[in-house]
């Protein structure tokens, strides 16, 4: 599981919303990709970029890239905590696959 929140700076407050800093200065938004630490199966480290979200069947999914094997993606639901957002495995795997066509046209509505 990875925390999903992005937080800037704006006027020495704190500021998030789940599309990143919501400050109307643009000057106060890093531009940066949104990167966390997670644990594979194995129970190593991976660092992983979030590339994308959608919402489907009223969940929220992300779609994740392994930063040390760009090849692999991953989807995860993500589920409100007390903590923030989080990443939680899918672990059906005919929603899975399900969940991989919807991204399947998702990425060839946008290309």
């Amino acid at each position: 599981m990875g925390n999903l929140e992005e937080k800037c700076k704006c006027n020495n407050e704190e500021c998030t919303n789940e599309k990143g800093c919501n400050c109307s200065d643009e000057s106060c938004v890093e531009n940066k990709p949104l990167v966390i630490e997670m644990e594979d199966e194995n129970g190593e480290k991976v660092k992983v970029q979030i590339v994308g979200t959608f919402d489907d069947n009223d969940k929220s999914y992300a779609i994740v890239n392994d930063l040390d094997n760009e090849e692999n993606s991953y989807i995860f639901e993500v589920q409100s905590t007390d903590q923030g957002d989080m990443l939680v495995s899918i672990d059906d795997e005919k929603e899975f696959d399900r969940l991989c066509s919807v991204v399947e046209k998702l990425t060839s509505e946008n290309n």
